[in-house]
């Protein structure tokens, strides 16, 4: 009987163990600063979607080296104007979970995507 319960207590304490070894961080789930830069060539961009989740602030930094571009993101309603040889910055918070289309506000091309993935 003894020996059964050594064990019994053994094989509790080494799941305690492993649940404070393996839990996530506090921060794991907590919002981000990311940053994405993003390439505007030939009516697409690279990457071609970007994800970041939900709470996440987002930078994204772009360029082309074609035509003038107006870039629109759908959902969150922002435009920016990128210029051959001129990064542009568009940051926002993304507040608004799902799959939001960024296209060329001029010639309504879709450009790629914007994933937002709930915490």
């Amino acid at each position: 009987m003894n020996r059964t319960l050594i064990v019994i207590l053994l094989v509790l304490a080494g799941l305690g163990a492993l649940f404070f070894v393996l839990r996530p961080g506090r921060d794991a789930g907590a919002p981000r600063e990311k940053t994405v830069e993003v390439a505007i060539e030939d009516g697409a961009m690279t990457p071609e979607e970007i994800e970041v989740g939900e709470g996440d602030r987002v930078t994204l930094r772009m360029t082309t080296q074609g035509p003038p571009t107006e870039v629109h993101l759908h959902g969150y309603d922002l435009e920016e104007e990128v210029e051959p040889g001129e990064p542009a910055t568009l940051t926002f918070e993304a507040n608004i979970t799902g799959r939001f289309e960024i296209e060329d506000h001029e010639t309504e091309e879709v450009l790629g995507a914007l994933l937002v993935q709930p915490r």
